[in-house]
């Protein structure tokens, strides 16, 4: 008969501390296809470590073994595992069964590894089940079987390959006196079907079975007995293993394992999740809180007007420098705001401001409020509208008249419900008619526009200040490309009319916006620092957990590992796992921090109104963008690679034989 297996000089030895163990001493042996053989000895003679290199498990410290006319002492860890999967099937003492795997999804394990499709494997792991009679018992859990089934179960894994070698270590060890019997008729039916059975054993009775019986002591062999001559069968030889393996192609069942692993710890998996839920939705509501605010700043300076220009006095900064200004220059004045109207050609508009908190009466009613001192190009300058009414022109400007336009604010605090246009209101026992009432536009920065009252430049000069100074003097550049230019234009003008001395200073809202929004954008980048540090002990949390589930489930990597799944098969799994993890609470993250800042959110930065009506779209802009959804969710993937590469990594590096005995 052809020689199936081939073992020369194997020595197996362990190494524990500086003590070094010899199971296996110059072992030679050779085993015939179609053989039934019983390798016997007493406990520590080296039949298991035996097995265990027969089976591909392991390799040994010296000599060679060949298995099929193929010499496996070179082969890697890849290819032994497709030896495992395709040619050995093992049955061991213990069954190895996946406690929270039903029977079919025990037996299915072989086949999920050789890439066998989802419907064609359930039919043949039901087939390997009918066999060893239990296709009545193939959802059951391997708790609701009893023993002898559950090592049935054991053997329809082992067969559901169509191996051509049966490894069995002690199968009748933990069954009672029938049930071994049973198992053992299994075997020899197995025996006659061409089955190549080894059959590691201390039982006599168990090795009457065998057509030969090889006897180990000390790590050797110590004598042979061939009780019957070995009937040939015809079958077929499989061919020798030489494939190459992909990252791709341990993916589906690494799907598969993985979402079954997270399936069965329902609540540590959900316990787990919250980590990166809470992280991800910090990320999400924190960058939508700060482009709330960026938004929200950039629409309030919009409120000021457009290309507008703001000139301000400079106190002088020392001593030294306010000597050298005194008797130089009056300040800002009325005539510098006339002068950059008409002698700068790129500004539309100018208005000059003064401005003072006075307490206003109508009747019986006071209102402290501000007054403002402008001229009537400041309407278009400031994009004030009116709600009823009208604002005062040039005319009234010049008259000096006391008229005045009020805020929505004022109107509330004075008129209630009453219409306020061509009543008179008090300010300083001086009677002003109320002429119009400013559209509410709310409050940009430190100016609330619907609490005040607007008078003439030269009224409020006149019945107020006393004297030609100006606080503020507004202009407006023809086109925001012209703004610049304008700049240093007013700057050159005025430093002329102040005798070179620089007592104002000019800003643009635009320059203003962008020192704003730089701000607003490192106050973000600052929230969503301290929402990713979240997101990270997510990832911290999930690393812990996945390690304990590395060490929980030793046993279950070791039974994988004996039915085929490879380095990478492992890998896979335990990396989906902590992929699947992160994803799932990275999308329930995502939904929490659009909720949060598209309702708190937007509260706290002003960007909307409170309720679902903005939230389902029907009103405002939401905080929240695309491409800071996109960034939590791919940075909660890539925590779940980074933080369950390790114990992943851990997982697949575990040794089989060393898995399979962890307790």
């Amino acid at each position: 008969m052809a020689t199936l297996i081939k073992a020369n000089n194997l020595t197996k030895t362990y190494s524990t501390g500086k003590i070094e163990v010899k199971a296996l001493r110059d072992l030679s042996l050779e085993i015939d296809r179609g053989e039934f053989v019983s390798i016997m000895g007493p406990s520590g003679s080296g039949k298991t470590t035996l097995m265990d290199i027969l089976g591909c498990l392991s390799k040994p410290t010296s000599g060679s073994y060949n298995l099929n006319g193929q010499l496996t002492d070179n082969l890697d860890d890849n290819y032994l595992s497709e030896i495992r999967n395709e040619q050995i099937g093992f049955v061991f003492q213990t069954f190895n069964l996946l406690a929270r795997t039903t029977a079919l999804g025990n037996v299915e394990l072989p086949l999920l590894y050789a890439g066998i499709g989802d419907r064609e494997r359930k039919k043949r792991a039901m087939e390997a089940l009918e066999a060893v009679g239990l296709k009545e018992r193939a959802h059951h859990y391997p708790n609701e079987l009893s023993g002898g089934e559950q090592q049935r179960v054991a053997i329809a894994r082992a067969l559901v390959n169509n191996p051509s070698i049966i490894l069995a270590d002690e199968p009748t060890g933990n069954l009672d006196s029938q049930s071994g019997k049973e198992i053992l008729s299994i075997f020899k039916k197995l025996h006659e079907q061409g089955k190549t059975i080894i059959i590691v054993t201390h039982d006599p009775e168990v090795a009457k079975y065998a057509g030969r019986i090889i006897q180990i002591k000390d790590g050797q062999v110590e004598q042979e007995k061939t009780r019957r001559k070995t009937v040939e069968y015809k079958v077929s030889t499989p061919d020798k293993i030489n494939k190459k393996t992909s990252l791709i192609a341990s993916l589906v069942p690494g799907f598969a394992s993985g979402y079954k692993g997270l399936l069965t710890n329902k609540m540590r998996s959900f316990l787990t999740v919250l980590g990166v839920v809470i992280g991800v939705a910090a990320v999400i509501g924190m960058l939508g809180v700060g482009e709330g605010a960026k938004r929200q700043i950039t629409s309030q300076i919009q409120k000021l007007g457009s290309n507008v220009l703001m000139v301000f006095p400079r106190r002088p900064e020392s001593k030294e420098e306010a000597l050298e200004w005194r008797g130089r220059s009056k300040g800002l004045t009325y005539e510098d705001a006339i002068a950059i109207g008409e002698k700068i050609s790129t500004v539309n508009q100018v208005a000059p401001q003064i401005r003072t908190k006075e307490r206003v009466r109508y009747l019986d009613k006071y209102w402290d409020t501000r007054l403002l001192g402008t001229s009537p190009s400041y309407q278009t300058i400031r994009n004030l509208e009116m709600d009823e009414g009208r604002f005062f022109d040039q005319e009234e400007l010049d008259s000096w008249a006391k008229v005045c336009v009020i805020g929505k604010t004022v109107k509330e605090e004075l008129f209630g419900n009453e219409h306020p246009v061509g009543k008179d209101i008090k300010v300083r026992n001086e009677r002003f008619t109320v002429i119009g009432i400013l559209k509410e536009k709310g409050r940009v920065g430190w100016e609330d526009f619907d609490d005040q009252i607007l008078i003439p430049f030269t009224t409020a000069q006149k019945r107020f200040t006393g004297d030609d100074k100006v606080q503020t003097i507004f202009v407006q550049a023809k086109s925001s490309e012209v703004t610049d230019t304008t700049t240093k234009q007013v700057g050159a003008l005025l430093t002329a009319r102040h005798n070179k001395v620089v007592d104002f200073r000019v800003r643009s809202t635009e320059e203003f916006r962008q020192t704003i929004e730089q701000t607003a954008s490192t106050f973000k980048l600052m929230l969503a620092g301290i929402a990713t540090i979240s997101l990270i002990v997510g990832g911290i949390g999930i690393m812990n957990i996945m390690l304990v589930s590395v060490t929980e489930r030793t046993r279950e990597i070791g039974i994988r590992k004996a039915v085929g799944a490879k380095r990478r098969d492992i890998l896979a799994q335990f990396l989906i796992e902590s992929v699947v993890l992160t994803l799932a609470g990275g999308v329930i993250g995502i939904l929490l921090g659009v909720i949060f800042a598209n309702t708190l959110g937007n509260m706290m930065v002003g960007a909307g109104t409170f309720g679902p009506r903005r939230f389902f779209g029907g009103g405002g802009q939401s905080v929240v963008t695309l491409s800071s959804i996109l960034l939590a969710f791919f940075f909660a993937a890539g925590i779940g690679v980074f933080f369950g590469m390790y114990p992943a990594n851990k997982a697949s590096k575990l040794d089989p034989v060393e898995a399979l005995r962890y307790e």
